[in-house]
């Protein structure tokens, strides 16, 4: 005799009020299993977001390393007023020698005790499609564009109230990146971005200077020489025109070339994915951009990394002194603060997990305790059935498998109930607690074997027992 399916079935149906309450408690653990693992994964979800939320995480990258410190007028610091860079990506020591006060070229710190920096690549290596090839295929890398910008006279008959205007060149990334929110129109395609099509943005405040008695400035033309530019979207969010005397005009990289005649970049811009990564990110782009320009172990970066805390720095008005100091110490601060944190809230949302995971175990652990229970039950009862099977040549593989299948089918089907309840159950949380959850495919199907890996357990025992009853006795029982 083997084993049958249909008489699994049968013995299930035998004891309905057994097997319903069995199913209810495997449903029940299981949907806890779901809810707990939906939680857990929305909360690291949501943590994830707010690192990368929480704080700086732009880094850029300009060509050379060298600006006049105290006539920078993208708003960068100084840092020293020698001929160091804005940003200062390079200071004179107290000892006299170039030291990099950044501090994010792994480079750098591994050549000084063996190489003395002495040499400078010039002039410095421009920024090409090479390097935001080499940059956007790094990890941690979410976000890359790059820009260019310069001056550019209108046509003499554009009907604009301003005749000069700034033109700035961008990518689809950089809406993104720099955070502008649409105010009116629509943004570039990427069809549009690809083909260097003659479309342009427009801050709100720029618009208003171009065309300050019309209505709204989309499908407007700007005129240049030779070239016309249609005004397809304005946005918010950008802070460099509010105090501008040129208006500002934003058109996608190619024809942003066109109007400026050039090739190369200004600067590349990176978001990192989260802030506790963005000083290992900066080390990152040092170390490629140094192989990429194949600069010796003696010479100084031709480039500069700039993370937003350095950036954001200004040198005018202050101590050539303290300006040093304090970048010397930013990247390895900005290190610190942030992966800090990062491990903090990370620690704080495991904790979190595992406290919900132990309420769920042992929800799943009630529910093991059912099956095993009831399958007890039913050996006990179904003695005499099973000497029955055994003396018409059942044999005890046969019986086990037998008690086996139907605790595997009782898991199973409390299992199949439980995902949909948990499923159920996180939706609701949703919605009405408004709680961060997150629904996983892998999640599900890791349940539903969970909830078959448990029927195997607790089955297993009572199965045993049934299997090995002696034939005899059991005939004789009532």
């Amino acid at each position: 005799m083997s084993f049958s399916l249909e008489g699994t079935v049968r013995s299930l149906l035998r004891n309905r009020l057994q097997a319903s309450l069995t199913l209810v408690g495997m449903s029940v653990g299981v949907a806890m299993v779901v809810i707990v693992s939906g939680l857990g994964l929305g909360a690291h979800q949501k943590i994830e977001a707010q690192l990368q939320s929480a704080g700086p995480t732009l880094i850029t990258i300009h060509s050379g390393n060298y600006t006049p410190g105290p006539a920078a007028s993208s708003g960068e610091d100084a840092s020293g007023g020698e001929v160091g860079q804005g940003g200062g990506a390079l200071s004179l020591g107290d000892s006299g020698t170039v030291s990099d006060v950044n501090g994010n070229n792994p480079n750098v710190k591994a050549v000084r005790s063996e190489v003395k920096m002495s040499r400078y690549h010039s002039p410095a290596t421009p920024l090409t499609d090479a390097e935001l090839a080499v940059l956007g295929g790094l990890a941690d890398v979410t976000a890359i564009a790059a820009s260019l910008d310069g001056n550019v006279s209108l046509a003499s008959n554009a009907d604009t109230l301003m005749k000069v205007v700034h033109v700035n060149g961008f990518q689809s990334d950089w809406p993104e990146l720099q955070g502008w929110k649409l105010s009116a129109g629509r943004w570039p395609t990427p069809a549009e971005q690809s083909a260097g099509a003659a479309v342009a943005l427009l801050p709100d405040g720029a618009a208003a200077r171009l065309w300050p008695n019309a209505p709204t400035p989309i499908g407007k033309t700007l005129q240049f020489n030779g070239q016309a530019v249609q005004v397809v979207g304005t946005f918010s969010g950008h802070d460099e025109d509010a105090g501008a005397i040129i208006p500002q005009v934003y058109a996608d990289l190619p024809e942003a070339r066109r109007l400026l005649g050039r090739e190369d970049y200004d600067s590349i811009t990176v978001r990192a994915g989260a802030v506790d990564v963005m000083s290992a990110l900066a080390a990152k782009i040092s170390a490629k951009m140094r192989e990429l320009h194949k600069l010796p172990a003696d010479t100084f970066d031709d480039f500069r990394v700039q993370t937003q805390a350095v950036s954001a720095m200004r040198g005018l008005g202050t101590s050539p002194a303290t300006v040093r100091s304090v970048h010397s110490n930013l990247f390895n601060l900005d290190q610190a603060s942030y992966v800090e944190m990062a491990r903090s809230l990370r620690r704080a949302g495991q904790t979190f997990s595992l406290l919900l995971a132990g309420g769920a175990a042992v929800s799943l652990l009630v529910g093991g305790i059912g099956i095993m229970n009831i399958m007890l039950v039913s050996v006990t009862a179904r003695t005499r059935e099973i000497g029955l099977r055994v003396a018409v040549g059942a044999r005890t593989r046969d019986v086990m498998i037998q008690f086996l299948a139907e605790a595997i089918a009782l898991a199973t089907l409390g299992g199949l109930l439980g995902v949909v309840i948990g499923a159920a159950g996180l939706t609701t949380v949703r919605h009405t607690l408004h709680w961060a959850t997150a629904i996983s495919p892998t999640m599900l199907v890791l349940a539903l074997v969970m909830a078959s890996v448990t029927g195997v357990v607790f089955g297993y025992g009572p199965a045993r027992r049934a299997a090995i009853l002696d034939p005899v006795i059991a005939l004789r029982a009532e």
